[in-house]
């Protein structure tokens, strides 16, 4: 009877743990629809890639009204470090999906050189991400792990990597991939492992002789995850007096987003919401941003002053 039980356990954690592989996928490595102003937290080779530090933070809540729906957390801060000849950054992240939840650090370091009319930099980020499991979601009777509230969690080895070039105010490009080493841990049902993520992410920025005072931003970004779809993000801004912006977003065959910000003095605010285009009902998405630049002294003792971008 007992082996019984523990056969009926174990094929319960097994299918479920299977039917949310298959819904999250996508959902292993964080998408921001601030995505253009967030590329440190996808590619270490950005870290100091601005004239001064930047802290961000972000919020996002997504399919407002579903149980389990995923919510994810993260502050970054990264600086230019001229003694080691590039810059350095940290993030912190939680991410959450149903029963599923990760909380990580990451440490990045980018090695800066100049090229052509711009900077190109390579970078290299370790860090730890603890991932934990609450059986006690599931709620399932009779069966005091799965209707309890037992939590298995390990620690996972994760490493980045990227390679990354700007031209000043006129356009970036970038490749890294996120949990490059694809860490491992084991579970009730068996082995789960983090899969690598691919990103490919630029933009521009332009202005039209007509409305001088606006600077517009398309960027993209293409996402590979192994044998789950390419997830194409598309966005597109204008910002006014280096004040006001606001935009659009697009993810193929998931959601567009309204996107409204501001700049004062140092500090920037976003918000984006989501409209899911899909078939499933919620109440959309929402995602808010807010950073904040520490002014540095560069070139002689002169402080550079620069548009919030977060590029």
């Amino acid at each position: 009877m007992a082996n019984f039980s523990r056969m009926k356990r174990l094929q319960i954690i097994a299918l479920i743990l299977i039917f949310f592989t298959q819904q999250t996928k996508g959902q292993q490595e964080q998408s921001f629809s601030h995505f253009m102003f967030q590329q440190a937290v996808y590619n270490p080779a950005a870290s100091g890639n601005q004239e001064s530090i930047q802290l961000n933070g972000l919020i996002r809540q997504q399919w407002i009204g579903l149980n389990g729906a995923p919510e994810t957390y993260f502050v970054n801060i990264h600086s230019p470090l001229e003694l080691l000849h590039g810059g350095i950054g940290a993030t912190i992240l939680n991410d959450k999906i149903g029963p599923f939840s990760s909380v990580g650090l990451k440490l990045a370091y980018a090695y800066k050189t100049s090229l052509w009319q711009g900077d190109f930099s390579t970078g290299l980020s370790v860090g730890l991400i603890n991932e934990s499991i609450n059986y006690g979601y599931f709620n399932v009777q009779d069966d005091p792990l799965l209707s309890g509230t037992a939590v298995e969690s390990g620690m996972i080895f994760n490493v980045d990597a990227g390679v990354y070039y700007q031209e000043k105010d006129r356009l970036y490009i970038g490749l890294s991939s996120t949990q490059l080493n694809q860490g491992k841990m084991i579970v009730a049902a068996g082995q789960t492992s983090l899969k690598r993520n691919i990103y490919l992410q630029g933009g521009y920025f332009f202005k039209l002789r007509q409305i001088p005072q606006v600077v517009f931003h398309p960027s993209a970004m293409l996402v590979y995850t192994s044998k789950a779809p390419l997830q194409l993000n598309i966005g597109f801004l204008g910002e006014y007096n280096k004040k006001f912006w606001a935009g659009v977003t697009y993810k193929n065959q998931s959601a567009i987003g309204l996107m409204t910000g501001l700049n004062f003095r140092q500090i920037a605010i976003g918000y984006v919401y989501e409209i899911n285009t899909t078939e499933l009902k919620n109440g959309g998405s929402h995602e808010l941003m807010i950073g904040y630049k520490f002014l540095i002294e560069i070139e002689k003792g002169k402080k550079t002053y620069k548009n919030t971008r977060y590029l």
